[in-house]
């Protein structure tokens, strides 16, 4: 029968040794941390072993457990791991001796239970608000461009900053959604001393120019350099306050470094190591030391990145079969094919195209306008990219908008489609000394025959037409007296 220990009061010692325990129960936080409290130095008795639980691997302090330990001074932690399940995940927990008793919510390791929870915390999705600035992410090698995306249980997102010469990152490059939320804390990205007036209390900022090669910045923040690249390094300090220093991680070969004295580049900032020809030994990290003592570092893998080989696909073109990294690939069709993707693709630091190949298709559009204005009449003359289709209208009609539409590389007609309006001519004034026969309104298609009075002979056309453009096919016609010989 278990019984409870009888509490107990003791003074605090006052000055003394600061103790960190943990919250027992549902300790269990994100990351396999336990919920820290302080409390005073409370001088507490040592525990036992801890009960074993099955399926499950023991450890001390972070050291495996033996099977003679049996005494736990006040403040041992020992984790239990549970052993990889058939869902191909861990549990673990974390219980802590407090003053001679375990505390700390224990769990199990049985199969179904481990399953029955992992699988309702592995299916949460994580939502991924892109708002840091000066951080750009990527999932499965593209830049992640919306403000909002929810992505599903397992994903890994890689970040970096929009420029490692320019900024420097706090907290981790990589980050998986687990559980519902992302492990680890959100990584953020600081200005270096360019964007802080050239602060000496800031690390300093490294530009980057290059020659003879491409050079690019990785998903995960590196610089890579094609071989037999000239690469020079900016860092940026001001001169009057004495000389930066550049400190390298191997002893490959000794790097030329001092004021740039190049045309166009500031000696009193620029403080340049340069890379002649790049080549695969001369990757490492390379660190601007600054007279304050501020660094600032740049990893650099000299690497021949090439992308996959153009494919060769019908009525495709490009305009280089080049596959070396940061290769701009533009496309094309022949023979008025539409083309289907992305009209360029870029050779990304990973190896990979920026987008899939698009392709080449004979593209038709179908009928024009589902449902088109009263009175509209078309003729396709073809649906191919391209082709025309002439609009009309039904006697008595005019026609008002484009005459035509053209069928686009989409497969739908252009828009917008014309209307047809009835159309109506003014009334014509009759001729001096003459007369009209009829009445209006006169709409498109109505004629008018003018009359001379007698003695009188008319001059010009006896009959007018209202035409479709609201206008009369010709002038008045004139009566002018008659001259009798």
């Amino acid at each position: 029968e278990l019984e409870p220990k009888v509490p107990t009061c003791s003074p605090s010692s006052v000055g003394g040794k600061v103790e960190t325990q943990y919250l027992g129960g549902s300790d269990i936080v994100k990351g396999g941390e336990i919920t820290v409290i302080q409390y005073g130095n409370s001088g507490g008795n040592a525990c036992g072993p801890p009960a074993k639980v099955r399926g499950s691997l023991i450890y001390r302090n972070g050291h495996p457990i033996v099977d003679d330990e049996n005494n736990f001074p006040d403040g041992s932690e020992v984790t239990f791991n549970c052993i990889e399940s058939i869902m191909g995940e861990k549990t673990t927990w974390k219980i802590i001796c407090e003053d001679g008793s375990w505390i700390g919510r224990s769990l199990n390791c049985d199969t179904d239970d481990i399953a029955g929870t992992q699988i309702i915390n592995n299916n949460s999705t994580c939502i991924f608000r892109n708002q840091e600035p000066n951080v750009i992410s990527f999932f499965n090698d593209q830049q992640i461009r919306e403000e909002v995306v929810e992505f599903p249980a397992g994903a890994i997102l890689i970040s970096r900053c929009v420029d490692i010469g320019k900024f420097a990152m706090i907290g981790p490059n990589k980050r998986r959604c687990m559980g519902g939320e992302w492990d680890g804390v959100k990584p953020a990205c600081f200005g270096l001393n360019q964007a802080n007036d050239y602060s000496m209390e800031k690390p300093p900022t490294i530009l980057f120019r290059h020659q003879l090669g491409p050079i690019a910045q990785s998903n995960e923040g590196k610089l890579i350099v094609y071989p037999g690249t000239i690469l020079h390094m900016e860092c940026l300090w001001i001169r009057r306050f004495g000389n930066p220093k550049w400190t390298i991680s191997h002893d490959y070969r000794k790097y030329p470094e001092g004021w740039s004295t190049d045309p166009g580049r500031d000696p009193q900032l620029e403080y340049r190591l340069s890379i002649f020809h790049a080549s695969k030994d001369d990757s490492g990290l390379f660190t601007c030391v600054t007279p304050a003592r501020y660094t600032h570092s740049v990893e650099i893998e000299v690497k021949a990145i090439h992308c996959p080989v153009v494919p060769q696909r019908r009525g495709l073109t490009v305009n280089t079969q080049s596959t070396k990294m940061n290769t701009r690939l533009k496309f094309s069709c022949i023979n008025g094919n539409a083309l289907i993707g992305a009209p360029e693709v870029v050779c990304l630091p990973s190896g990979n195209w920026s987008s899939p190949f698009p392709i080449c298709e004979s593209i038709e559009c179908g009928e024009v306008g589902v449902v088109l204005s009263d009175h509209l009449k078309v003729l396709v003359v073809s649906r191919e990219v391209g082709g025309r289709a002439i609009f009309s209208c039904d006697s008595g009609f005019g026609l008002r908008g484009p005459a035509e539409t053209i069928c686009q590389a989409s497969g739908d007609w252009a828009t917008p489609f014309p209307t047809c309006e009835e159309v109506h001519c003014d009334n014509p004034n009759a001729p001096e000394n003459g007369y009209i026969q009829g009445t209006g309104p006169y709409k498109a298609g109505d004629v008018v025959q003018i009359n001379c009075n007698p003695d009188y002979m008319m001059e010009g056309q006896p009959i007018i037409a209202c035409q479709e453009n609201s206008r009369w096919s010709g002038k008045m016609p004139k009566c002018k007296l008659s001259i009798i010989p």
